[in-house]
């Protein structure tokens, strides 16, 4: 009876020990993506007050919202998907004020449906940020992201418009998304670029 009682504390603390594992993991990929997103947004932030400082102050005031939202959730490692889609949302009202007419957002009804899945912080919105850094775009030629849920997954979407010259990418974001679902769901995002489109598939797992 003791021999079954140790091995199965011991398979308990192997649990324990496995979960502990995943929240250090899960904590340091947070400590590098939520300095990038304000060190990127205030650098947006710098670049408006120069050419417009109404709009930079609109600009700030919107970024605070943004703020409150980390810190509601500064300790979970997983989000309501509606969460995270408003978070998104306000981050593209922010962009749309330095590219002006020049990025366009789609939603579907499907996505206003799904309720009850967790997604990472911050993951919709690092999304968003690559789309629009690393794609030309113009009034007349805008990027076009949209935003689905299909066959089990949260889709993210745009068009491929190579930029002239491309800076260097630290791909922190896809690393970010890639790593957070795959501690936390063990399941993997699904990437996709036939030339045209880029598309980045999320699982969608019940809380």
């Amino acid at each position: 009876m003791e021999s079954v009682q140790a091995i199965a504390r011991i398979k308990e603390l192997e649990q324990e020990n496995e979960r502990l594992k995943k929240e250090v993991q899960l904590t340091k990929l947070r400590r590098k993506v939520t300095p990038h997103f304000l060190f990127n947004s205030l650098s947006v932030a710098m670049g408006l007050v120069m050419q417009d400082r109404k709009t930079a102050v609109a600009f700030l005031r919107d970024l605070a919202k943004m703020y409150r939202y980390l810190l509601s959730y500064g300790n979970e490692y997983a989000v309501p998907i509606e969460q995270e889609v408003e978070m998104m949302e306000q981050y593209f009202g922010l962009m749309s004020l330095r590219h002006v007419d020049s990025i366009r957002l789609n939603i579907t009804p499907e996505v206003r449906k799904a309720k009850g899945y967790g997604i990472p912080p911050l993951s919709l919105q690092g999304l968003l940020e690559n789309a629009i850094r690393h794609n030309a775009h113009s009034k007349k030629q805008p990027l076009n992201v949209t935003l689905d849920v299909r066959d089990g997954y949260l889709i993210m979407q745009n068009n491929i418009m190579p930029l002239v010259a491309v800076g260097e990418s630290t791909k922190m974001g896809l690393a970010y998304i890639t790593e957070s679902v795959r501690l936390l769901y063990n399941q993997d995002i699904k990437i996709e670029n036939d030339g045209k489109t880029f598309t980045v598939m999320i699982p969608l797992v019940k809380e």
